[in-house]
């Protein structure tokens, strides 16, 4: 009788190549609003105020919509204790997230 043999290492790299395209588009880029999703909104909170990152809406229980404008933001979210951290995809009617760094325009 033959036994299977385990193929694990050959499904994770199948996995990885698969996976790949959607790290690339969902990686934050500098500058950019982001999702921080932690254990808690208060944790994803304090990872955002540490990272000198500014919080922009909360996201659940577990994240927040946040940005920053100091470059290598998504890498001090990661050090302050952010479990994942993905580009923000917008939000709203419009698509656009509300971004308290930029002031509101009223019509005249």
């Amino acid at each position: 009788m033959m036994t299977p043999r385990p193929r694990v290492g050959l499904l994770a790299l199948a996995i990885g190549a698969l996976l790949a395209p959607v790290g690339v588009v969902l990686a934050p880029r500098d500058g950019a609003v982001v999702v921080v999703l932690a254990t808690s909104s208060a944790m994803a909170a304090e990872a955002v105020s540490r990272a000198d990152g500014v919080i922009l809406a909360p996201i659940g229980r577990f994240g927040l919509l946040a940005r920053s404008d100091i470059p290598g933001f998504s890498a001090r979210l990661y050090q302050s204790g952010a479990a994942l951290v993905l580009a923000g995809l917008g939000g709203g009617c419009s698509g656009q997230a509300r971004d308290s760094l930029i002031p509101a325009r009223r019509s005249p």
